[in-house]
């Protein structure tokens, strides 16, 4: 009497056990189901804020620097260089990570530097003299193998359409209040975008 107790009550049990999971599936199924969910979110979420940039961030240019003709194009690959990054590094101190330029923007949203970490430049005082009446903008930048980096040191473009990007003049961006690029597209030397 009392085995056929106990094997009701284990019968019960499992019921109840296999009611809890009602497909079937191991704890780990779960836990791996959860985790996709959540990285499934992140990256949707960053994708939201990536079009928010875009779509409400003022628009900035900034002057494509020559490169290597043979490092120009590699496939479908187009190296970025900024004539800007240039002015920068030349004011950035030894161990710099990263800081913020302040640029002015001209009639056509091409950025000229005006400073670098707040600190004036004064080899662009008449620059500097011109801004304190104009409304300036901050820009982000990094430094990586002794190198100054914005958003993006490259640009992918379907293959076989690399001749048309040899005519890239400037990079335009869009930049949000925390002075963050995205960069939006290439245009040439009338801004008309490639």
């Amino acid at each position: 009497m009392m085995n056929s107790l106990n094997t009701r009550a284990n019968t019960t049990n499992k019921q109840q056990n296999k009611s809890k999971h009602s497909f079937g599936l191991p704890l780990s199924a779960y836990v791996i189901i959860a985790t996709l969910l959540a990285v499934l979110t992140l990256v949707n979420f960053d994708i939201y804020q990536k079009e928010q940039h875009l779509l409400k961030g003022k628009v900035i240019r900034l002057a494509l620097a020559p490169v290597d003709p043979r490092s120009l194009m590699q496939g479908d690959y187009m190296v970025l260089n900024y004539a800007i990054a240039a002015q920068v590094s030349a004011f950035v101190p030894e161990g710099t990570t990263d800081g913020t330029m302040q640029v002015k923007l001209d009639e056509n949203q091409v950025a000229s530097l005006i400073s670098v970490d707040e600190i004036p430049l004064t080899t662009y005082s008449n620059i500097v003299a011109e801004a304190q009446a104009l409304t300036t903008m901050s820009i982000q930048y990094r430094i990586r193998n002794h190198q100054v980096k914005f958003a993006s040191n490259g640009y992918f473009f379907e293959e076989g359409q690399g001749e048309r990007y040899e005519q890239a003049e400037y990079g335009q961006f869009r930049v949000n209040e925390q002075g963050s690029l995205l960069l939006e597209s290439l245009l040439d030397k009338s801004f008309n975008v490639l």
